[in-house]
């Protein structure tokens, strides 16, 4: 099996990859969902962090417990399920066994975390209770603290780098092993991975992914994002936009996105010059061009066009679209 990839800096159309990697007979598409539960805060990032580079005696367990608390919130539930309508009980039932063979062993017992997670009233009735049992029948023992959640696991885990990788890589294989049919042998998966600091993320897997970043003209971001989509993720205040676009792209001025595994295009060359960018994808990915069965159906150049330049159609951006354009020029995409 393998993985390709989109990532983007939100808003940026990488989902145009996802619709026309998908339309290659050998590929199976995993839906447009986003799976971000190895980036995610709390993550597989964070996890390899905690067990690894800042292990303590708290630490570890603690970032096993989050990331089981990841596990359960991308489980989903009545309200929607998330990742449970894709994998099934699957992804909780691999998801349980990679903590498992992460922990080196166990124990019954809790630290201040484990009352912190369960909220301030949780944390601080506790608090006064002590207070008062110290002011009354403790008054002797100040060292003494009541134990309101006996059945507390603790877990110790403190695995070598290559433990880690050869479990976590065994993870997501066997994970979306379990999904992808038996006539595919390429699996499209939206977002798994960020576009920044590549170089650790593609450790979690054999070599067997490639990631394509995706990047638009600014200007079309921040008016959807305002003017449009008006979900507020984004600053709504220009200056600090463009703050915002310059900070999370400032990785770019180190790493390298032109790679075997990781290629950089932008979202405006897809639709203007989509036979050369679509052919260089097509190389690049190792994609046989007869398998491209279903092209254009999916992925829409013709329709994906009104997608851009929609500053244009909102000239109650004019102002804004000029600092954007005095203080982003490098980042403008030249539509002549």
């Amino acid at each position: 099996m393998r993985f390709i990839s989109c990532a983007s800096y939100y808003g940026t159309g990488s989902s145009a990859v996802t619709d026309f990697v998908s339309e290659f007979d050998s590929v199976y598409s995993f839906t447009n969902e986003e799976f971000r539960f190895i980036q995610d805060p709390d993550g597989i990032s964070d996890l390899e962090f905690n067990l690894l580079e800042c292990f303590n005696r708290h630490n570890s367990g603690h970032s096993l417990k989050r990331y089981k608390k990841l596990v359960d919130f991308y489980s989903g539930n009545i309200f929607g399920k998330k990742y449970s309508a894709f994998f099934g009980d699957k992804w909780k039932k691999y998801s349980y066994s990679y903590i498992d063979k992460l922990v080196d062993f166990s124990y019954q017992g809790w630290w201040q975390y484990d009352l912190y997670d369960r909220g301030n009233f949780f944390y601080f009735r506790k608090r006064i209770l002590n207070k008062f049992l110290h002011m009354t029948i403790w008054r002797d023992n100040v060292d003494r603290q009541i134990n309101t959640i006996k059945n507390e696991i603790t877990y110790c885990s403190h695995p070598t780098e290559k433990k880690f990788l050869s479990l976590t890589r065994k993870y997501i294989e066997s994970l979306f092993s379990s999904v992808i049919p038996d006539d595919k042998d390429i699996i499209m998966v939206d977002q798994l991975l960020p576009p920044i600091n590549l170089k650790r993320y593609l450790r979690y897997f054999n070599g067997n992914i490639q990631v394509v970043i995706v990047d638009r003209d600014p200007r079309d971001i921040f008016v959807l994002d305002k003017y449009v989509w008006k979900d507020g993720i984004l600053p709504n205040d220009v200056d600090t936009f463009c703050k915002w676009f310059l900070y999370t792209r400032s990785h770019r001025k180190t790493e390298n996105l032109d790679t075997g595994q990781i290629k950089f295009i932008k979202f405006e060359d897809l639709i203007y010059k989509y036979e050369e960018t679509t052919s260089k994808l097509i190389i690049w990915l190792g994609l046989d061009k007869k398998e491209h069965t279903r092209k254009k159906e999916i992925f829409k150049p013709d329709v994906s066009i009104n997608n851009t330049q929609i500053w244009k159609k909102h000239p109650e951006a004019a102002e804004e679209v000029k600092m954007i354009e005095s203080k982003l020029p490098g980042y403008l995409y030249d539509f002549k």
